[in-house]
């Protein structure tokens, strides 16, 4: 008996410890389980969903749409110029201006215990989880909340991991957002509808046309609709599903008492109208304009430059961070150029090797806001296409010369309109050979006056003021005080050893530069001269925000720059005024409103310009083959002649508009026309005394000396002979030419000019002198004496002495005969 007992006890005792072993390996197990998938959570899913949850609160990984704004011209109200498509077209939307039947739709037949939950439906979570098990869907259960996380975290993994990642970033996501109607809108920003449409509010527009604000109860419905799969709930496509989905929807919200069955019923009746397909198509289709293209390449540049964003991250910001960005266009001046760059009768009637010639036209404000852009001739087919206005470097010939050579020696006291400087070539090479000429032509040899020299764009008189100047000045002026320095080439040595410069008197006296310069920026150089003499920079917006208002980016006008003396600009806009008067560009005149300007034309006429300003506006014309073919028969007229008929357009109905002429700081005397000294008694006599209008200070005091000057005579094959001329007079001037500098060399005529009494610098003598005296420029005097060597042909390069040096800038001082301007 003892042993039966013992046997019975043995058995249930083994089951027992057998059963309580398992038991507690499955407990220590499960807990080991347990506190190993507590630190996982703790150590690395809790703070990445913390992060996440972070970042979603702070509107982080949304893909949005930018803006540009302008100001309506007539009313000065912002309105919204162009929108900025990222790879989302997304366009947020706040929550009020939400219908509240599309926020019941959406919880309805997405989250239908949405203001229940805090982030996860564990109902829905288990149902899941029990059909995955069972071998069926293994989606769905998914919240509102957790559909905003994979919409802005764009996680498409569909592993276990990524589900349980999802819950516990939902759950984050509610602690770090309490407040049910921020996530609703957020998610109903974030839902995709379909034709690249991100949010409610871009999908609104897209199939109904309207704002979302304006959908009705059956819209409502349709929209939220498409979300369970774009694809096969597509309007456009597949209208019927739509309409099915749409009345599950309704259903749904019936049930669950969001409406009223008769609210219901008429929903359903109601046919979904939606916006033609081809709408759609045109839209998206549609280029930026260049205007467009100039504002997302400026915002950009300065993007980089400014805050130190790497490219890819600048030109994300712009596509999709959802940046405002005030652009300085005015729509009615855009809208003009528009029309006329439309106008092929506007434009020359030729072709070569079956190319038009393309131009373009940049208008700026006074303070270098752009006005408008015409980057080239022909449909614009893409974005962010290239632009003849603001990519294209071309050589601007003539119209350089007030910005490199005139503008910069009168600022530095060198020169003034009424200075007289010889009509004379410099000595090029081993064989003497005269440079530059003037349209082909021999100079005359004759004293003329700066004024003159600009009115008729006498080559040889830039040059004699280059050599004044000194190239190493103006390329100076140009790079650190006239926005230049992205263009100009300080010294460039080529793959084959050559060396290029800009720094010479070719490139700059007549703007046969290496490179050339944009449309854009002669516009903003010309600007200076109705802005008292400041540059302040070119800019096609003003300020950038970011999507909640702060401020990104200002883009203010510059004061520092440009020239010293404001006398300069009036000055210059003197002599500008005689061009379009009477000059190479004479009859580009508006009615009641005053024009000042330049002409350009470079080597065989490759492009021709004309650069000029109103007193409100700046702008640049350009005319050019692509591929530098010649422009035959045409000439700085031509450019002349587009700008007048766009500039006459957008001044229609002012009058009355004059440069200030500071009178205060202006007074009137009598100057020898041949000298630009006090007239003499001859000079009276012989009927060479004109009236003009001198900067205080500057006003001639020294009394000619004398009638008649020195005329040089190129026809001589050695040496060169001076013959006086007593009766001699040089070319007839407009009695309205300014004043002089107070002293001019007795036999040369060239200024001598004492230290400018506005801080100018002073004349260091370096002109030169018929008489023999050494140039310490470096150019050949007309007498023979020697060239130190170093004049530089019209690319900027060495001249080694035998080369032909042609004149790289040709302007005729009245236009040939097949000029069809003339």
């Amino acid at each position: 008996m003892s042993t039966g007992k013992r046997k019975g006890y043995g058995v249930g005792y083994f089951i027992s410890r057998v059963l309580l072993t398992l038991l507690l390996i499955g407990v220590l197990c499960a807990s080991f389980c347990g506190i190993a998938f507590a630190y996982y959570v703790h150590a690395y899913i809790n703070p990445s969903a913390q992060e996440t949850a972070k970042g979603i609160s702070q509107g982080l990984g949304l893909d949005l749409n930018s803006f540009i704004y302008n100001y309506d011209p007539e009313t000065g109200a912002e309105q919204l110029y162009e929108t900025i498509k990222g790879t989302e077209n997304r366009i947020w939307v706040d929550s009020e201006e939400i219908p509240e039947d599309l926020k019941n739709a959406a919880v309805a037949i997405e989250d239908e215990r949405f203001y229940k939950h805090h982030g996860v439906d564990w109902r829905r979570t288990l149902g899941a989880v029990r059909g995955w098990l069972l071998g069926g869907d293994q989606y769905g259960g998914s919240t509102i909340t957790q559909q905003l996380i994979k919409n802005v975290t764009e996680d498409k993994d569909y592993s276990v991991k990524r589900k349980v990642n999802e819950i516990f970033r939902a759950l984050a996501l509610e602690k770090e957002i309490d407040d049910k109607d921020r996530i609703l809108t957020m998610y109903l920003n974030t839902i995709y509808l379909g034709h690249t449409c991100y949010g409610v509010k871009t999908a609104a527009t897209t199939y109904f046309g309207k704002d979302v604000s304006q959908l009705d109860l059956a819209e409502c419905a349709a929209l939220v609709g498409l979300t369970n799969n774009p694809s096969i709930y597509d309007p456009y496509n597949h209208p019927d599903r739509v309409k099915e989905r749409q009345e599950a929807t309704l259903g749904k919200m019936l049930e669950l008492g969001m409406i009223t069955q008769e609210e219901h019923d008429a929903a359903v009746a109601k046919e979904l109208v939606y916006r033609p397909y081809e709408k759609y198509q045109e839209e998206i289709g549609d280029p930026y304009t260049y205007f467009t293209d100039a504002v997302i390449q400026d915002v950009k540049k300065d993007l980089m430059e400014q805050k130190g964003y790497s490219e890819q991250v600048a030109s994300n910001m712009i596509n999709s961070g959802g940046l405002k960005i005030y652009a300085t266009i005015d729509t009615n001046v855009q809208n003009i150029l528009d029309t006329v760059w439309a106008d092929d009768s506007v434009f020359p009637n030729t072709e070569k090797y079956g190319e038009r010639p393309q131009s373009a036209m940049v208008i700026t404000d006074k303070q270098g806001n752009i006005k408008g852009i015409a980057g080239g001739r022909g449909e614009k087919n893409g974005k962010l296409d290239f632009s003849y206005a603001t990519d294209a470097h071309r050589q601007p010939g003539s119209s350089f010369k007030p910005l490199s050579t005139y503008g910069p020696a009168m600022d530095k006291g060198i020169i003034v309109p009424t200075s007289t400087v010889y009509d004379k070539a410099l000595r090029m090479g081993d064989d003497g050979r005269p440079w530059p000429m003037n349209d082909g032509k021999m100079p005359t040899g004759k004293a003329m006056s700066i004024k003159s020299g600009i009115t008729s764009s006498v080559n040889t008189i830039a040059v004699q003021v280059m050599n004044m100047l000194t190239p190493q000045a103006s390329y100076d002026f140009l790079t650190q005080r006239l926005g230049f320095e992205d263009s100009l080439v300080g010294t460039r040595t080529n793959a084959d050893g050559t060396v290029q410069s800009d720094i010479d008197l070719a490139p700059l006296a007549l703007g046969g530069l290496t490179d050339g310069v944009t449309v854009r920026e002669m516009a903003g150089g010309f600007s200076t001269f109705i802005n008292d003499g400041v540059f302040a920079g070119t800019r096609t917006y003003t300020k950038v925000l970011d999507s909640e208002g702060n401020v990104v980016l200002e883009n203010n006008p510059g004061t520092e720059l440009g020239f010293e003396n404001v006398r300069t600009a009036y000055y210059m806009l003197d002599c500008m005024q005689a061009v379009t008067s009477y000059g190479t560009a004479s009859g580009t005149t508006i009615s009641g409103v005053e024009t000042a300007g330049k002409t350009g034309t470079t080597t065989s006429n490759t492009d021709i310009w004309f650069c000029g300003v109103t007193p409100e506006y700046s702008a640049a014309v350009w005319v050019g083959y692509e591929h530098n073919y010649t422009l035959d028969g045409l000439y700085g007229r031509t450019a002349a002649g587009i700008w007048k008929t766009v500039m006459t357009r957008v001044h229609e109905g002012d009058s009355g508009l004059v440069f200030d002429s500071h009178p205060q700081d202006f007074e009137t005397a009598s100057y020898c026309m041949d000298s630009g000294l006090a007239p003499s008694g001859a000079c009276r006599a012989a009927g060479r005394v004109a009236t003009g209008r001198f900067w205080k200070g500057q006003t001639p005091t020294e009394l000619c000396p004398h009638q008649g000057f020195k005329t040089y005579d190129y026809g001589k094959t050695t040496g060169i002979e001076v013959e006086e001329e007593e009766e001699e007079k040089p070319e007839e001037q407009k009695p309205e030419d300014q004043p002089t500098n107070p002293s001019v060399d007795p036999e040369t005529g060239l200024p001598v000019t004492p230290t400018d009494p506005e801080g100018g610098g002073t004349n260091s003598g370096g002109t030169t002198d018929p008489g023999g005296s050494t140039n310490p420029g470096g150019t050949t005097d007309p007498d023979g004496t020697t060239d130190p060597g170093g004049t530089t042909d019209p690319g900027g390069t060495t001249d080694p002495g035998g080369t032909t040096d042609p004149d790289t800038s040709t302007e005729p001082e009245t236009p040939p005969p097949d000029d069809p301007e003339a």
